[in-house]
């Protein structure tokens, strides 16, 4: 894995906040070294996971006070997006690599969710702080409606794919969950409300549940036919749409495999109220619902 160079794009014109962005980048890429020096890997990499996250945590305490002083409208929900990464995915993260005995592969993991997480949060909602880009006005469901969906989901996907399941996020915003696929669907409640889904599976996740469902060995997500993506999206939103009021009014109008550029392009114009991550044994989940006003 390449190392990232900051760039001025990233920049919000706020020194402390910028310096401190700087040096998490500075500790990503010095974890990229560290994971690809296999003498004292372990050891290393727990360090430098435990030094990240303490900075991090300060960092968000520092840049929570700062919009404080400026009055920052949309300081609720900025701090339940740190909230969101500080008690739900840093922790999510930190097991799996416990779990895997920080082999090569965990810890690569820990940093792509982390730098993605890290850049898409700094370009979408840091640069606000300062203005460089407007304010965004997303529609933001409440923390109770967004935990009890993310309740109903775990439950479903134990239903279907038979897996324990635990959220990593229930703000998922594009971060990168390596090779997976991506599946949109999208439905019409009356004559003219689009409701689009969006389901992501991680390739080994996929892998897993197809060997598990047809009893056959998949080496690579491209020999799994569409139809089987299809169906097995269309398994899981019944499951879900079980707990969801006039879902079987939903009328499925197209559905389409993206490529997940195509998904960070989607949600570069909005995201949708329900975005949730989920970390299964066999790998990760997205589940997204966004409904047109």
């Amino acid at each position: 894995m390449t190392e990232i160079q900051w760039n001025d794009r990233l920049g919000i014109g706020v020194d402390q906040i910028d310096n401190a962005h700087k040096k998490l980048f500075a500790i990503i890429n010095r974890m990229i070294k560290l994971n690809e020096d296999p003498k004292n890997q372990k050891l290393i990499c727990e360090e430098g996971i435990k030094y990240f996250k303490n900075y991090t945590l300060r960092h968000f305490a520092e840049e929570e006070a700062y919009m404080q002083s400026i009055g920052y409208k949309k300081y609720d929900l900025h701090k339940r997006l740190h909230e969101n990464l500080r008690s739900i995915t840093l922790p999510i993260l930190e097991q799996e690599v416990i779990e895997a005995e920080y082999s090569f592969e965990s810890v690569q993991h820990f940093i792509n969710v982390c730098l993605a997480w890290l850049n898409q949060h700094i370009l979408s909602e840091d640069r606000s702080i300062s203005g460089r880009v407007p304010i965004r006005n997303d529609f933001i469901c409440s923390q109770d409606e967004v935990h009890n969906l993310a309740v109903t989901t775990a439950e479903s996907i134990e239903n279907i794919l038979g897996l324990k399941a635990q959220t990593a996020s229930e703000y998922y915003r594009g971060e990168n969950i390596g090779s997976s696929i991506f599946y949109r669907m999208t439905y019409r409640i009356g004559a003219d409300r689009p409701v689009l889904v969006y389901l992501g599976f991680e390739e080994k996740l996929i892998l897993a549940t197809a060997k598990a469902l047809t009893g056959t060995q998949v080496n690579k997500a491209a020999q799994i036919p569409i139809s089987a993506v299809s169906d097995l999206s269309k398994q899981m939103i019944h499951e879900i749409g079980k707990h969801i009021p006039q879902s079987e009014d939903y009328k499925l109008e197209k559905e389409n495999i993206l490529s997940y550029d195509l998904l960070l392009k989607t949600f570069q114009n909005t995201y949708p109220p329900y975005s949730l991550l989920f970390r299964t044994n066999e790998g990760y989940f997205v589940f997204c619902i966004y409904i047109k006003p």
